[in-house]
């Protein structure tokens, strides 16, 4: 007797630990679906019921924000674009242009495009100049000879405007990237603009000896 109420017991809890497990998978199922929607309609308050439990919240919330990411993104370029229409010799305009282009993940044909104009729109604009470099620098590997060239002229035309901060993350960018240090130390030696005591304040040391090796 015992024997088979000890089989009985433990049936009933199989029984109930499944059935726990198929209850709290509903809401996945429930969630799965809602999202597939959403994507298709482009409507994500569908998502938001599914943000409160425990077994979606994550996925909810991570899903909703990209959303509004995108959609941020999206307003701004367009934003920027009727700005140009009425502006169209705003080299900081075309800087914002270049900057959505990327927060939206557009190609860097795109973002490429906005920022050759905003430095053709306003080359020796030291204030878009400094703002150019931040923006440039972290992307120099992808970035085109052309661009890497107008960079260097950017940080050299832009230095004394760029804040204390500012100068700061891009020392500490150079000391991580050797290469990217030697090819901008070359290019800013031919700028005019970049004496030897501002090369050294963005920690590029001190110039070569004539007739060096780079």
């Amino acid at each position: 007797m015992s024997g088979q109420l000890m089989r009985t017991g433990t049936a009933v809890f199989c029984i109930a630990v499944a059935g726990f497990a198929v209850w709290r998978s509903v809401p996945v199922l429930g969630y799965a679906l809602a999202e597939r929607q959403a994507e298709e309609t482009g409507d994500m308050a569908s998502l938001r019921p599914f943000a409160a439990t425990l077994e979606t919240g994550a996925l909810a919330e991570a899903a909703m924000q990209s959303a509004i990411t995108q959609t941020q993104s999206t307003g701004t370029i367009e934003d920027t674009v009727r700005l140009l229409k009425r502006q169209p010799l705003s080299s900081s305009a075309w800087l914002d242009l270049a900057t959505a282009r990327l927060a939206a993940g557009k190609g860097m044909e795109e973002v490429e495009q906005a920022l050759r104009l905003s430095a053709l729109t306003g080359p020796n604009e030291s204030v878009p100049m400094a703002s150019r470099a931040l923006f440039a620098l972290p992307l120099w590997t992808a970035l085109p000879d052309d661009l890497r060239r107008r960079t260097a002229q950017d940080i050299a035309g832009g230095w004394d405007r760029l804040e204390a901060s500012d100068k700061l993350v891009m020392r500490l960018a150079l000391s991580n990237t050797p290469a990217i240090r030697t090819e901008l130390t070359a290019l800013l030696r031919q700028a005019d603009s970049m004496s030897q005591a501002r090369l050294d304040d963005l920690g590029l040391g001190p110039a070569q000896p004539e007739g060096s090796m780079p």
